[in-house]
Parts: structure tokens; sequence; C-alpha cells
């Protein structure tokens, strides 16, 4: 009964944090791409969801302890892998840079990778990673694409790690959460580039990946209250 209790608080915890933060991720449309607006939206209330549960699931730790010291964050709500031997992974999400305990107003991304290895099956996936070098926050802000090779396999039921290598060493990492039948590890090419149509959606048809990411101020902009969400987080992975 105790843990029944314990479950359900913890629950209703969860629910209304979340509704906290999804309250201010109403977005006013910049363009007539009403479509592209919705879209977006809708990926940054899932994001939302996601950071809840990222901060409340234990196999996130590993990304969760990084989060003070990295350069960005990048959140994939839902996207989708599959292939047999040779397969393909997709998804959209967000991007937000750091700036000492602050985060910027979200920029929209997709990623896709190609990947090679004793893999089989499919599966719907939502994960979240840090970047952590320089080299490939600017690399993907000046040429709208980062590409690195990468490491993928399973740590655990319904788990999975990616590591993405760079000039330096690791350069991004990602922890997912899975849901369908797919098997195995995989080595494959992995792309991450700004999403040009919901940017413009979001921020009109002048947007600009720097000046978005440069916006720190938590009282203006758009997903205030998400961004402050992930200031905690990152507080207490440095002094907790």
């Amino acid at each position: 009964m105790f843990l029944f209790k314990r479950s359900m608080t913890a629950t209703l915890l969860l629910v209304l944090s979340w509704g906290v933060i999804a309250g201010d991720l109403k977005i006013e449309c910049a363009s007539d791409d009403l479509k592209s607006c919705d879209q977006a939206a809708q990926i940054l209330k899932d994001s939302a969801m996601k950071i809840e549960q990222f901060d409340s699931t234990p196999h996130w730790n590993s990304v969760k302890r990084l989060t003070g010291v990295a350069k960005a964050i990048v959140i994939f709500p839902e996207g989708g892998q599959a292939g047999f031997l040779f397969g393909f992974q997709w998804g959209n999400g967000i991007l937000m840079m750091r700036d000492k305990h602050q985060w910027s107003q979200p920029v929209f991304i997709r990623f896709n990778s190609v990947m090679f290895g004793l893999l089989a099956g499919a599966q719907f996936s939502g994960g979240i990673g840090v970047i952590l070098s320089d080299d490939a926050l600017e690399q993907l802000v000046a040429a709208s694409i980062l590409v690195g090779g990468t490491a993928d396999t399973t740590i655990g039921k319904g788990i999975s790690g990616k590591v993405v290598g760079g000039p330096s060493g690791i350069s991004t990492m990602m922890v997912s959460e899975n849901r369908g039948l797919y098997f195995g590890g995989s080595i494959d090419a992995f792309q991450l580039r700004l999403d040009q149509k919901m940017n413009q959606a979001v921020y009109g048809d002048v947007f600009d990946p720097q000046q978005t990411l440069m916006q720190f101020d938590e009282n203006h902009g758009v997903a205030a209250n998400l961004r402050r969400r992930l200031e905690g987080i990152g507080f207490r992975a440095i002094y907790h």
C-alpha cells in the first residue's frame, strides 16, 4: 500500500510539473506555414514530457550528470529505427545551448543515421543527448549539419545508447527509450541538421540559428519554463 501511494504521488507530481511547463509552450506562428507551426508546437509539448521523464528515471543518469557541463542538449521525443544488417534511424526534436546554468531558446532539428551491423527489427524511440564539444556545435550552427561516426548498442530492456565521435574524442552522447522489437548493435553515420521549415514557422523567414541560440533570457522567447526546468537539472548535476 505504501509503495502504491508513493507511486501515485510521484505520478501526480510528474503530471502537475509537466502541466506547468506545457503552459508556456503555445507558440505564435511567424509565417503562413501553419502545418510546420503545429508540428513545432507538438514537438515542444512532447519534449517537455520527455524532460520530466528524464529528471525522474534512473537510466537517464549518465546523460543527466553531463547537463551541467554540456555545450548543448538535444531532445528527440519521437523517432524510428528499422533494418536488417543495414538500417535507418530518423526523428525530429529540439536543441538548446547552455551558458553557465541558463539555456537558450530551442531550435528545431532533424536527425537520421545509416547503420550497418548485427541488427534486426523495427522500433519507435525517443531520446535525450548532450553535445560535449564546441567543434560539434559550431559545425551544426555554421553548416546546418553535424556528421559523425557512432557506436549504437542496447544497454538495457528498451534502452539503447549512442556515442558520436569527433576529432577530439566523444562529441555527442545520447540515451533513448525504445518500443518495438529490435536487436543488436551497429556502427553508423549520424547526421544532425536544422529543420528550416519549422524554425522559420516559429521564428520567421529571417531565422538565424546563431541569434536564436544566443537568447538566454528566460523572461523572453520560446519555451521559458522548459528552459528553467533544464537549469535546475544542470545545477543539481554539478552541486548535488
